[in-house]
């Protein structure tokens, strides 16, 4: 049952280590901007708080799941990630709206998206269709079909290349989690020691998604 992860395990410490160090390094960077964002001690800061940690257990998650060869259920988890991504921005962008958070009025997922102008809508719908609810669409079941026989694959086999991409994904939400995150918590002191952080995580993270070295 675990062979997929070992494998995938394995290759964190060769060859993805890169990658496995990054998303260390990045979740620890939310932990701190969550624990900053609540001891300002005001409504803003510990709704977004939550929602930072709310965020931090989804990409856990997602990380895990690809691990386990299973980034396509994972996509049940990266949806509401990417709302959290959102609702933090919306929140960021107007500090007052903290007041529809405690008092259960936020517009949905939709609505805040149009707000802030963002730019998931297609990822959403996709995910919708294919992830966040059980479909039998290609798209969600061509990953329990081995593609040279045709047999049902009843266990997911670890995929170098693929484990890559599904961890720069990861990365790439990750990195923009943080950087809104930073943002809440510091304003526009980009001289604090947490924004100069996550300016590196961030420079860092899209040199390597960039980059095009090999597995092995």
């Amino acid at each position: 049952m675990w062979a997929t992860r070992r494998s995938a395990e394995q290759a964190l410490d060769g060859p993805l280590r890169s990658y496995a160090d990054l998303l260390g390094e990045t979740f620890t960077a939310l932990d701190v901007c969550a624990d900053r964002l609540a001891r300002t001690d005001t409504q803003f800061g510990r709704v977004c708080a939550l929602i930072v940690i709310k965020a931090r257990n989804l990409a856990l998650g997602c990380y895990s799941l690809a691990l386990d060869a299973l980034a396509q259920e994972s996509g049940a988890l990266l949806r509401p990630l990417v709302e959290s991504l959102e609702l933090l921005e919306y929140l960021r962008q107007d500090p007052s709206r903290i007041v529809e958070a405690v008092d259960s009025r936020l517009p949905s997922a939709g609505v805040i998206a149009q707000r802030i102008q963002g730019k998931f809508k297609a990822l959403r719908e996709r995910l919708n269709e294919h992830a966040s609810h059980l479909s039998l669409s290609p798209e969600a079941m061509r990953h329990l079909v081995s593609l040279k026989d045709g047999r049902l694959k009843t266990a997911q086999p670890y995929d170098g290349q693929v484990l890559r991409q599904n961890l720069r994904i990861l990365l790439a939400f990750m990195a923009a989690v943080t950087r809104v995150a930073c943002i809440s918590a510091v304003g526009d002191d980009v001289h604090d020691t947490l924004a100069v952080k996550v300016n590196d995580l961030s420079k860092r993270t899209y040199e390597l998604i960039d980059s095009k070295v090999a597995d092995g």
